[in-house]
């Protein structure tokens, strides 16, 4: 699974990551930083908001998640302060030993799901698409 985030005002300004990836920089931005604001739902999906048949709807346990199911927009003032918060993380950035292929088909995803640090294209990608304003979060 993968994550494409698609700025506000040109949907055609986009950029895609894996979920790993993702992860991995909304944790290495927490790490210098970020206080995430939260995100908010479209317009569309608050309107369709049905109940549980428990009176309690789906919008009364939103928690304002990044890596939920698409469709999720993140504020400008919050992409300036992820920005700001990766560019801290840039300055901090060590280099890790990325083992070979043969260590990834013997150990699988767990291997790299131990620690291993985004890349910093993948940072600077975020950093340039955040700073250009709010945007919104798809899962694909």
């Amino acid at each position: 699974m993968s994550f494409r985030l698609k700025n506000q005002d040109d949907p055609e300004i986009t950029f895609g990551l894996t979920t790993h990836t993702w992860y991995g920089i909304l944790e290495m931005a927490e790490e210098h930083g970020w206080n995430p604001m939260g995100t908010i739902l479209p317009k569309r999906e608050i309107e369709s908001v049905g109940s549980y048949g428990t009176g309690i709807s789906y919008l009364d346990e939103w928690r304002g998640e990044y890596w939920t199911d698409g469709g999720r927009w993140v504020l400008f003032e919050d992409a300036l302060n992820l920005s700001d918060a990766l560019e801290r993380a840039i300055l901090a950035y060590e280099p890790q030993y990325i083992p070979s292929l043969y260590f990834y088909a013997k150990f699988g995803d767990n291997f790299y799901s131990n620690g291993s640090q985004p890349s910093l294209g993948a940072i600077q990608g975020v950093i340039d698409l955040c700073q250009r304003g709010g945007f919104q979060i798809e899962k694909f």
